[in-house]
């Protein structure tokens, strides 16, 4: 192979490999497009109640991170006004005003898609101070016991703090003034404020959070965990258990810092509850939310900003290379026998309308009629142009007649037929009447047959959706299409026909 031919195919293949990794590396792309994410139902309801005066209302609503996407979000605030106010703390839904005697129904509902998060690396937290009821002694002592794993990284720190709170659990063997000391904490104050007091003098940043557990159900009322920081990303640590939560991506965070999920002023709220309910989500949807929110340079010229109905098209219109490249490994290697080049293409195009069964048998019963119209046609002697003319007019005749047919009958895939490209059997009727009078009934059916069998594997290959979402994704693989269609641009051995065809010579020799 020459050099620029090389060099081109190199090119294409490393321009191909930077933008995947740029993607899935960078961006966040899901490495097998075809696996979609989980997708919940989340939903907010309670009843509220004013107490003679306005009532102020504050819900805690989901937050979007890296690798979770809130979508279509409702609000139901009955005679109340709704506010959305983002704080430092989280995202709240403010309902404010004035309820009947009954009181009202507050609701929320959203659609969180919850996918791999994006593996970019995060800026260090801030070390906060003490819990404000802590006192200096206190402080001092908690300093004093942790010291020794000052010198351990940060996971085997957070490690060594859940291991040592949880000694008065396990009653496993500690120094006495240690096992004292947690245990007046554990008694006097919260079980989190035992656990925040020994990550803070262990130089360990942590916060309280309260939310959901994304599993399947109705919940009366949140979670509370804490989240320790281990120098890469946080880690979320079980209150209860005092130990870090195997499947944190289940964890939907409402709140931060100790700030209530649900707070009333002015009024009692009464039968709260979150119902969490599974969803059932297509590939399709998981990365249209995924990319069409994102600002990065590729995410906005990506295909999935273009029009829904305009979409559709090019899911199809990518694989069209793979079907030319199929086309061609089949005729010059292999050595299949088509009518054309790119007929086959566009018959597997118009299969998609039609379906498969009923494209093949239209497309056969086309080029029967034609080949017969063609025979009478040619004892008219009329020129090449006018005589393509009457058949192309004998190709929209029976086009209109099947479309008619399948009408009367409730055929829709028969009606489908306009979009067969008419004008591409128009010659292929020439041809098959050509390869007939020149070489023989046997090799104008093989040649028809190899279309259809070529047809028939491009079909599926765009019809396969997993591929479709892959090339709607990653439009940059149509340059590595383009380097696999120079390589075989500059094969010029045997074809695989050939070898067989020409066995009798290979035998002699």
């Amino acid at each position: 192979m020459k050099r620029p031919a090389v060099l081109l195919v190199f090119g294409l293949c490393i321009l191909t490999t930077i933008l995947l990794l740029y993607r899935i590396m960078r961006l966040g792309y899901p490495v097998l497009p075809a696996v979609s994410g989980r997708a919940f139902n989340f939903k907010f309801d309670g009843h509220i109640k004013s107490s003679g005066s306005d009532t102020t209302l504050s819900v805690a609503l989901p937050l979007e991170r890296p690798g979770l996407v809130i979508s279509e979000e409702y609000f139901g605030s009955g005679s109340l006004s709704f506010s959305l106010i983002k704080k430092e703390s989280g995202r709240y839904g403010v309902w404010t005003g004035q309820t009947g005697p009954d009181g009202e129904i507050v609701s929320y509902w959203a659609t969180i898609l919850v996918r791999s998060p994006v593996t970019a690396k995060l800026k260090p937290p801030v070390l906060d101070g003490y819990p404000s009821s802590i006192s200096k002694d206190e402080q001092a002592a908690a300093e004093k016991i942790t010291d020794r794993f000052k010198s351990l990284s940060l996971p085997n720190r957070i490690r060594s703090i859940l291991q040592l709170a949880g000694s008065i659990r396990n009653r496993s063997p500690s120094e006495g003034h240690e096992l004292g000391f947690i245990k007046r904490m554990d008694e006097k104050y919260d079980r989190s404020i035992l656990l925040l007091t020994l990550f803070r003098a262990a130089s360990i940043p942590a916060r309280t959070v309260e939310g959901i557990s994304l599993t399947e159900g109705v919940i009366a009322r949140p979670l509370k965990w804490i989240d320790a920081w281990n120098g890469q990303k946080w880690e979320s640590i079980s209150i209860d258990g005092q130990e870090v939560i195997k499947d944190q991506a289940s964890l939907l965070a409402l709140t931060f810092t100790g700030t209530q999920v649900v707070h009333v002023s002015g009024g009692s709220i009464h039968d709260i509850r979150w119902d969490i309910n599974r969803q059932i989500i297509g590939t399709w949807r998981h990365n249209y939310e995924h990319i069409s929110r994102s600002e990065r340079f590729l995410d906005r010229w990506s295909l999935f900003r273009l029009p829904v109905e305009f979409q559709q098209t090019f899911r199809i219109l990518l694989l069209v290379p793979i079907g030319a490249l199929l086309i061609s490994i089949l005729r010059n290697i292999i050595g299949f026998p088509t009518f054309g080049i790119f007929m086959p293409v566009l018959m597997a195009l118009s299969f998609r309308n039609t379906g498969l069964i009923y494209g093949l048998c239209i497309f056969a019963g086309v080029i029967l009629i034609g080949y017969t119209a063609r025979r009478f046609l040619d004892r008219l002697r009329l020129l090449l142009v006018p005589r393509m003319s009457v058949l192309l007019t004998l190709v929209i005749v029976c086009f209109t007649l099947l479309a008619l047919l399948g009408n009367k009958f409730g055929l829709r895939q028969v009606m489908a037929v306009g979009l067969l490209p008419f004008v591409i059997l128009v010659m292929t009727i020439e041809r098959f009447f050509v390869v007939v009078e020149e070489h023989g009934i046997g090799t104008a059916l093989q040649t028809a047959a190899g279309s259809a069998a070529v047809a028939i594997i491009t079909y599926l290959i765009i019809s396969w959706e997993t591929l479709q979402l892959t090339f709607f994704i990653y439009p940059e693989l149509l340059l590595a299409i383009g380097a696999l269609q120079i390589l075989v641009g500059r094969y010029t051995g045997y074809r695989l026909s050939e070898l067989f065809r020409f066995r009798e010579f290979r035998n002699r020799s």
